[in-house]
């Protein structure tokens, strides 16, 4: 029982994470597509 609970914890932990990257992509994703279309040029900002 202990271990399909952990289970079901680290599933939703790593489902979580999952979510806040894709998140993240598809921020970046549209930051480029509006740069692209305003004629900016993409700089890379580390």
């Amino acid at each position: 029982m202990l271990k399909n609970l952990l289970a079901a914890i680290g599933l939703f932990v790593v489902g979580q994470k999952s979510y806040e990257l894709y998140r993240e992509y598809s921020s970046l994703k549209r930051e480029k597509e509006q740069r692209q279309q305003t004629g900016q040029p993409a700089t890379c900002q580390e």
